[in-house]
C-alpha cells in the first residue's frame, strides 16, 4: 500500500494514508510511508493488545519456522488473526472523531486491501462510491468467488498452496482441498470483522468487494501461471520493483561485495525472522558459508548483538550480519550472484526484474506458490525449510546455483522481458485509476456470474437434468424392449401351436 500511495502522492493526488497500528515495530518507519504526506495512524485499544497477545501467546511470528506450509499451517491461526482483525476494525469504528473526520475530507477514491474487509465496510459506511482493492497476493480465492470469476482448481495452484501446475489425479484432489480452505480462511477473518461492526456496516462481505470498480493484484502475466478471470481483474505484479526502484548502495556494502567473486544475500523477510530459526538450520547455514570460502555471504539476522556465528565457528569471516539491508540495492548491483529468500510476493518480484537467479525457501502462507512461479521459468531452485536444517542439502543447493550458469542466464532472460514488456505496471495501474477518478465506477465489468449460485454456476442443475432424463430414457427403453421380447415370444409361441 505505501507504493500504491507514492505514486498517487507523485502523480498530483492529495493521499491520506490510514495505519490502524498492530505492530510497534512497523510504527511509520519504512521510507515509503514516511513519504506519505497525510498519515493518520489509529492507535491499539485495550481489546487490540489484548487478541494480539493471545496470537503471541500461541507463538506468533516465533511459529513460522514450525508451521506447515500453505493453508494448512494458517488455518490453525485462523481463529486468532480473525481476533485481531476483529479487534482492530472495532477499534476504528468506535473512534467517532475519526470517523467525522474521514467523512468531512469527502473522498473521490478509496483504497484497500483485501485480505481483510474492514476497510471496504469503512468506505461503505463514509459514502465513497469509487473504491477498487489492490490484492498483495496472485489473487485471493475469495476475491475471485465475490466477483463470480472461476476457480480453476485442476491447474491452478490456490494462493496457499504448496503445489505447482502440473498435478496429477491426488495432487488435483489436494489443491480443491486447498482451494476450499484459502476461501474458508479469509471469508472467516471477513465475517469476524464484519460481526463486529454490525450497527455500522449491514453489508456482506461479498457486497463489498462487488463495490470494488477494479481488482488490482500482484500477479504480472509474464510471471505468473495463466488463468481466466473477469475484466475486473488487472494485474500489476512488479509495481514495487523494477529500475525505478533502484537505489545508491551505502559504502560499506559496496565495500563488502568487493571482497570476493561470488556474493550470496540471504534475508527471509519480516515475518520470518531468522532469529526464530530452529539450531539445526542456524548451523547448517554457518557450516554452509564455512565450507565456501570463496564466497561471502550477507545475512539478514535480526539481533546482531548476539554473534550466531560464533556459536558454530568463532574463526568465519565470509559472512556479513545485518539487522535491516538495502535490499533493492543489492539485488541491482551486478557484483550478487546469488539471493536465497523466503519467497514473499514483494522480495519474488524484485529478485525477478532484478535478474538475479534465486532460492526459494518458502516458511508459510502464499510463499511456495511464488516459488514455484519463478520455478517454472528456470529462475530459481526450491528448497523446503525442513531441508535447511540439511547441511549438505543447503550447501549443494547454493552450489548447484552458482556453478550452472543456465540459472544466471534464465533469469535475466526473464528479467528483460518484466522490464520491456508493453506496459510497465506502474503505468498500467496509472491509467487504470486514472480512469475511475475521471468516471467512477465502469458498472458495465460486473458480471451476473457473480450472482448465480454454484448449482448454477457449474451447470449442475443441468448435470441433474440430463440424468434424469438419461436415466428415463433408459427405463423406458428397457421397458419398450422387455415388452417387444414378450409380443414377440408369444408370437412365436402361438404360431409353433398353429
Amino acid at each position: 500500500m505505501g507504493t500504491i500511495s507514492n505514486i498517487l502522492q507523485d502523480d498530483g493526488y492529495n493521499v491520506t494514508l490510514l495505519m490502524p497500528l498492530l505492530d510497534e515495530n512497523l510504527r511509520d518507519t519504512t521510507p515509503l510511508v514516511r513519504k506519505i504526506k497525510n498519515r493518520i495512524l489509529v492507535e491499539p485499544s485495550g481489546e487490540v493488545y489484548e487478541a494480539k497477545a493471545e496470537f503471541e501467546n500461541g507463538g506468533g511470528r516465533a511459529n513460522t519456522w514450525t508451521m506447515k506450509s500453505g493453508i494448512v499451517g494458517f488455518l490453525k491461526i485462523g481463529a486468532k488473526v480473525a481476533n485481531v482483525m476483529k479487534a482492530s476494525c472495532k477499534n476504528v469504528f468506535q473512534n467517532k472523531e475519526l470517523l467525522d473526520y474521514l467523512r468531512d475530507q469527502h473522498f473521490d477514491v478509496a483504497v484497500s486491501e483485501p485480505l481483510f474487509s474492514c476497510g471496504f465496510a469503512l468506505f461503505d459506511y463514509l459514502g465513497i462510491e469509487t473504491t477498487v482493492s489492490t490484492d498483495s497476493h496472485l489473487g485471493l480465492e475469495v476475491s475471485k468467488i465475490a466477483h463470480g470469476a472461476s476457480i480453476t482448481t485442476s491447474y491452478l495452484p490456490a494462493v496457499f498452496s504448496t503445489g505447482s501446475e502440473r498435478m496429477g489425479l491426488f495432487g488435483r484432489v489436494a489443491n480443491f482441498i486447498e482451494s476450499y480452505f484459502n476461501y474458508h480462511f479469509n471469508s472467516a477473518i471477513y465475517e469476524a470483522e464484519l460481526a463486529g461492526i454490525a450497527d455500522f456496516s449491514p453489508r456482506g462481505w461479498r457486497e463489498l468487494l462487488r463495490k470494488n470498480a477494479y481488482m488490482f493484484v500482484n500477479s504480472n502475466p509474464q510471471m505468473d501461471i495463466p488463468s481466466p478471470r473477469t475484466s475486473k481483474f488487472i494485474d500489476i505484479g512488479g509495481i514495487s520493483a523494477g529500475p525505478s526502484k533502484f537505489e545508491s548502495l551505502p559504502a560499506e556494502y559496496d565495500q563488502v561485495l568487493s571482497l570476493r567473486e561470488k556474493n550470496v544475500l540471504i534475508s527471509f523477510g519480516t515475518n520470518a525472522k531468522s532469529i526464530y530459526m530452529s539450531d539445526d538450520m542456524k548451523e547448517a547455514l554457518v557450516r554452509t558459508f564455512e565450507s565456501m570460502p570463496d564466497t561471502t555471504f550477507i545475512w539478514k539476522y535480526e539481533n546482531t548483538s548476539v554473534n550466531v556465528l560464533k556459536q558454530f565457528n568463532s574463526r568465519i569471516n565470509n559472512v556479513m550480519l545485518a539487522e535491516w539491508m538495502p535490499q533493492t540495492a543489492l539485488l541491482a548491483d551486478p557484483r550478487l550472484s546469488l539471493f536465497v529468500t523466503h519467497g514473499g510476493l514483494g522480495s519474488t518480484n524484485e529478485v525477478a526484474f532484478s535478474g538475479k537467479p534465486s532460492v526459494m525457501v518458502p516458511v508459510f502462507g502464499d510463499q511456495t506458490r511464488n516459488a514455484r512461479m519463478l520455478e517454472r521459468h528456470g529462475a530459481a531452485l526450491l528448497l523446503t525449510k525442513n531441508e535447511l536444517g540439511n547441511m549438505e542439502k543447503v550447501r549443494g543447493t547454493i552450489r548447484k546455483m552458482l556453478e550452472d550458469k543456465s540459472y544466471s542466464m534464465k533469469a535475466q532472460r526473464l528479467a528483460q522481458m518484466l522490464r520491456n514488456q508493453p506496459e510497465s505496471p506502474k503505468e498500467i495501474f496509472a491509467k487504470y485509476f486514472n480512469f475511475i477518478a475521471r468516471f467512477g465506477k465502469p458498472h458495465g465489468l460486473d458480471s451476473v456470474s457473480a450472482e448465480m449460485s454454484f448449482i448454477e454456476f457449474y451447470y449442475l442443475d443441468f448435470m441433474f437434468l440430463t440424468t434424469v432424463l438419461t436415466v428415463a430414457l433408459f427405463f423406458i427403453s428397457s421397458k419398450v424392449l422387455k415388452s417387444m421380447h414378450s409380443v414377440k415370444y408369444f408370437l412365436s409361441i402361438k404360431f409353433k401351436f398353429d
